[in-house]
């Protein structure tokens, strides 16, 4: 997988705690960004998920969770 450079600007606070986390974990900065973006974006996907779920389910005119499961099962 190639991969491209980027620049970052953060708190100067934030930068050592990363710098302290990366030498306790022996681990990069680049790795823990990675892996923070890819998290971050995951999250993202899901709430974007979930709330068009939520749309449809009240358009379907199911008010709580339990009615949903009971709707779930009939099917």
């Amino acid at each position: 997988m190639s991969r491209k450079p980027i620049t970052v600007s953060l708190p100067e606070d934030l930068v050592k705690e990363t710098n302290r986390f990366c030498k306790k974990h022996a681990l990069t900065v680049s790795e823990i960004t990675r892996e923070a973006l890819r998290n971050y974006l995951y999250k993202e996907e899901l709430e974007d998920v979930r709330k068009s779920f939520t749309l449809h389910v009240q358009k379907l005119g199911i008010a709580s969770e339990a009615e949903l499961v009971k709707t779930i099962h009939k099917h």
